[in-house]
């Protein structure tokens, strides 16, 4: 008899990973895959890095909720940008990027057996995490335009639900939640004492005028709003882990918890860097958006109209969700299109769509790659479909 799987057999595998793996991939291939923008980290992330590696402040652990320079840095930005007023040193827990945070907001919240509610199509990560705490994701289906339903949502509370997770701009569609939809969802989940869990790691990425609204705005206590944040996206930083979570006073020693348990801190290097990503460039990602709005107009008239798809037109994050239609299953048309027409993306089912579809990411291609891509696509999905 062979040893029993635990708590993770039921997990799905990361699908990004699966697909790549599965996939015999050309040396040309062109990426509309994994999320990441093309750019690098402020110069000065790289220079106070520089400055401090010999230094005992660069190998030694912070405080778990991360050193209390950096969360004065990261509060002083949620009041300029976001908002919203927090305490440093009651609310605010750095972690190693946005998916710890959201693992620690949901060991938080839930006891096993219970309850998280995602819209669906859902980030993969938040339906694992929340399966390998031992608790259930509820999806509800968005509408034909990734809009969120607040009544449909509404309607699946149980009292076994501890949250509503919303994600604006979304992956993986690249939908802007309204600032009335949030608020609707924020009052609701006060009402009915359960949290609302807000994904705002896109919060720079926004086009044709959308602006962005953090929730916790609606919560002038912080009583029941969990607000995640990275520097991945905004700073060019994904590879530096690096993120960070704000909590109410009654949830901040919970997870500083998991946080000891888990990683005892995120890592000192990383927070030093993030740190002078915000005292010295707010507002870093809108050097780059004029670029990836180019390459995002590219997408939009390339794919807008094709008999075969439907593209809602998202305004933030760098995602286009594609409706394809077809009966084929949306995983064969991914594999198909990588290792026949060289160009990567996304099936749909990895998100939870119950319909034929791909997601498409923008963000890390210059115009000639995002011509070029767009072509092997539309080429691969002619003949497929």
């Amino acid at each position: 008899m062979s040893l029993r799987l635990g708590r993770t057999r039921n997990v799905q595998e990361a699908p990004i990973v699966k697909l790549l793996s599965c996939a015999k991939i050309p040396s040309d291939a062109i990426s509309l895959g994994q999320g990441l923008p093309f750019f690098g980290p402020p110069s000065e992330v790289v220079s106070s890095i520089s400055k401090v590696l010999s230094s005992r402040r660069s190998f030694e652990y912070t405080e778990d909720a991360g050193a209390r320079s950096f969360r004065d840095a990261i509060a002083d930005k949620l009041q300029k940008e976001n908002l919203f007023k927090v305490d440093p040193q009651k609310n605010i827990i750095v972690t190693a990027g946005g998916n710890q945070a959201f693992v620690i907001a949901s060991m938080m919240v839930t006891d096993i057996g219970d309850e998280i509610i995602l819209p669906s199509p859902y980030y993969f990560n938040h339906k694992m995490a929340i399966e390998l705490v031992g608790c259930h994701p509820i999806f509800v289906d968005t509408d034909e335009n990734y809009q969120l339903d607040a009544l449909k949502i509404f309607e699946k509370i149980t009292e076994k639900t501890k949250a509503i997770v919303t994600i604006s701009p979304n992956n993986p569609t690249g939908i802007v939640y309204s600032e009335n939809t949030l608020k609707e969802i924020n009052n609701y989940c006060r009402d009915n004492k359960i949290y609302h869990i807000s994904d705002e790691v896109y919060e720079h990425f926004l086009f044709d005028n959308a602006t962005h609204t953090s929730p916790a705005v609606f919560d002038i206590n912080l009583k029941h709003t969990i607000s995640i944040f990275s520097f991945s996206k905004s700073f060019g930083m994904g590879g530096y882990r690096i993120g960070y979570m704000v909590v109410p006073v009654a949830l901040y020693n919970e997870g500083l918890k998991v946080q000891d348990t888990v990683g005892v801190c995120a890592p000192a290097i990383a927070q030093i860097a993030a740190e002078a990503a915000y005292r010295s460039s707010l507002g870093y990602t809108n050097r780059y958006l004029p670029t990836i709005a180019k390459t995002r107009k590219i997408f939009i008239e390339r794919l807008k109209g094709l008999s075969y798809l439907e593209m809602p037109t998202s305004k933030g994050a760098f995602y286009f969700f594609l409706k394809l239609h077809t009966k084929k299953s949306s995983w064969d048309i991914a594999k198909k299109l990588i290792e026949k027409y060289g160009v990567i993306t996304i099936p749909g089912d990895a998100f939870g769509a119950t319909f034929p579809s791909l997601r498409l990411s923008y963000g890390n291609l210059t115009e000639f790659f995002a011509e070029e891509g767009i072509s092997r696509l539309i080429n691969g999905l002619d003949e497929i479909l």
